[in-house]
């Protein structure tokens, strides 16, 4: 799935504490909330929608921010 260009620049325009705030606050279904990491910028439905890998156990997770 490429990335949405859109979408990556919205999440950029975010100032750094929020961003950082969406990455550490992320559900896991192993290890509960926990921070997204290697993560690609796209959209769903006119959303921001992050995909990457869990810190604690490295399984996908996924944040999509309205």
């Amino acid at each position: 799935m490429p990335t949405d260009e859109l979408a990556k620049r919205k999440w950029l325009s975010m100032p750094p504490e929020i961003r950082k705030r969406f990455e550490g606050n992320v559900f896991c279904s192993a290890c509960g909330v926990t921070t997204i990491v290697d993560y690609e910028v796209d959209s769903v439905d006119y959303n921001i929608y992050l995909k990457g890998s869990c810190k604690k156990c490295k399984k996908p997770v996924a944040r999509v921010i309205d």
